[in-house]
């Protein structure tokens, strides 16, 4: 947030500045537009021009500063317009940073604790992530007490780093999202305007359709599910957190114990926390390049 202020406090000073240089200009005119009207006056009084002469010597000097002024408009527009290109290098450059920090990190701090709200932040903008139809089939439980986050470590094959993170937020991938969220949705389109209320109902069917299959309903949940803790994991490296995604876990007993449903899958659970100050990270380890992976065709 004080990254924005001060970018918001340096654009708005940026402007102001040249709103009065602007106003200054305007104050040059018309002050320099009367004082040579005063010196024509004056000087040209013993020769007796006529009055078309001294129109157009005044529409010449009007025309001057108005070409000036118009030349000073470009300037701040061109200012401006700098002014906002470095602006988006650096929140580009810094939502680079963020992704390129982010690392799966196996060692907690266990004496730091982040705060319940902070995490409700971090998953409340994580859900503007997109989803098919905007359905957001996704759901967490945050396993944080440490009468619980032992239990749960013994259900991921008695890995540490459940134990020792802040708290462990578990994905669950709702398979009946369509019916449970189209409703909300649609109505939601309608009010917006995204869609008539006459559009309403056919496109209700028509989602209702694409989940008909079980394969395709298990797809839609899971890839959105993973889209979303993505999000978290990148949203946590801004408020200085690491993270790390786990499959390591017997999901029928972690069902059982968080009462999970079975009409739910759980993708995966995402270790959060402090890193530990004693222990250092290993170098990133090779990844591959899109010469690699991937074509443009």
């Amino acid at each position: 947030m004080g990254e924005e202020k001060r970018e918001k406090d340096i654009k708005e000073e940026a402007k102001e500045i040249f709103k009065r240089f602007y106003e200054r200009t305007r104050d040059i005119q018309k002050a320099t537009t009367e004082a040579v009207k005063e010196i024509a006056d004056k000087t040209l009084k013993g020769v007796g021009p006529s009055k078309e002469t001294v129109r157009e010597i005044a529409e010449g000097i009007q025309r001057t500063f108005r070409d000036i002024s118009s030349k000073a408009s470009e300037v701040v527009a061109g200012v401006l317009e700098g002014v906002e290109e470095v602006t988006r290098k650096e929140r580009r450059d810094e939502c680079l940073k963020i992704i390129k920090e982010r690392r799966s990190v196996t060692f907690f701090d266990p004496r730091r604790e982040v705060p319940d709200e902070v995490i409700k932040e971090i998953l409340n903008t994580a859900a503007l992530t997109p989803s098919g139809y905007n359905l957001q089939p996704w759901e967490v439980i945050v396993v944080k007490s440490k009468e619980k986050k032992k239990k749960l470590r013994k259900i991921c094959y008695d890995q540490a780093k459940v134990e020792e993170a802040s708290a462990n937020i578990v994905l669950i991938a709702n398979l009946k999202a369509a019916e449970d969220h189209v409703d909300r949705v649609l109505d939601s389109w309608v009010e917006l305007g995204y869609i008539t209320p006459e559009e309403r109902d056919p496109l209700r069917d028509r989602i209702l359709k694409g989940w008909e299959s079980p394969e395709r309903r298990k797809r839609k949940a899971i890839r959105d599910t993973a889209m979303f803790g993505m999000s978290i994991m990148i949203i946590a490296r801004l408020y200085g957190l690491e993270t790390h995604p786990m499959e390591g876990f017997d999901e029928a007993k972690l069902k059982r114990f968080l009462k999970i449903g079975k009409d739910r899958i759980v993708p995966m659970i995402i270790a959060i926390g402090y890193k530990h100050p004693e222990k250092t990270l290993l170098p990133r380890a090779y990844r591959f390049t899109f010469d690699e992976f991937g074509r443009i065709v």
